[in-house]
């Protein structure tokens, strides 16, 4: 270990050079090992120039993603079918953070008509615009259900379209580590259901519902990042480690 690493973190998901690199410099070393798997699935409602045609013919129904992975599997995957290159222009509805970033790398000049941090806050979020009447929600299988349940007791209709699996990727870890990254509550159940790290060990939330999930795994101490990307993530705990007599 380089003289200048005091601690050691896990990150349970891929994460930027960039972030590493940031972490290595406050003296955070950063392993990563990702504990689920997102594989595309193949969703015969939105395959073919008719189907695509037909769903997207009306361009004021908005498009809503709870997931960056969503936006990119919607992407790769559906708006570009057998050499044609489907231009859809919808106005968009999305998580902020990393789900956001990716829409306006995608989707750079459709409108973001409403954004939020978590699925319950972005069904009142749209359901306060007053006129969207239906959404097209795109979503793995296994998405929470406030948002698209909070649209649907508001009169909205929800036509909901699954386009990834979301596959636990379990894997012992034998080393110790001061700190544990977590982005998912999927990816929180398949570490712990193979792992229980030591008590002095931090877990690192990405936002509220992560956090939530980690309470039903473990009594260790949980920190929260204020905002639900990898960034703030990494930050909050690179701000732990380095005043760290603050939190005892």
């Amino acid at each position: 270990m380089p003289d200048n690493v005091k601690y050691r973190v896990l990150c349970t998901r891929s994460l930027s050079g960039e972030l590493i690199t940031e972490a290595g410099d406050h003296g955070i070393a950063v392993d990563v090992q990702d504990f689920i798997q997102i594989k595309p699935v193949i969703n015969k409602e939105l395959l073919g120039e008719e189907n695509m045609r037909r769903i997207f013919s009306n361009s004021e129904i908005p498009l809503v993603f709870t997931s960056a992975h969503a936006v990119k599997v919607f992407s790769d995957q559906y708006l570009y079918q057998d050499d044609t290159c489907f231009v859809v222009g919808n106005p968009i509805c999305c998580i902020d953070g990393n789900t956001k970033k990716l829409v306006q790398e995608e989707f750079p000049t459709n409108v973001i008509l409403a954004e939020a941090s978590y699925g319950t806050d972005l069904a009142a979020a749209i359901v306060a615009l007053g006129n969207i009447r239906e959404v097209h929600f795109f979503c793995g299988n296994q998405r929470r259900n406030e948002l698209p349940q909070g649209l649907r007791d508001a009169g909205i209709k929800v036509n909901e379209y699954v386009i990834y699996e979301n596959n636990p990727t379990p894997e012992v870890v034998t080393d110790a580590y001061d700190g544990v990254l977590f982005f998912s509550p999927s990816a929180v159940k398949s570490f712990f259901s193979v792992n229980k790290p030591a008590p002095e060990t931090v877990c690192f939330a990405i936002g509220t519902t992560t956090a939530a999930a980690l309470e039903d795994y473990t009594d260790n101490k949980i920190i929260t990042a204020p905002y639900t990307d990898a960034a703030s993530l990494v930050k909050t705990a690179i701000f732990y480690f380095n005043n760290i007599n603050c939190y005892e």
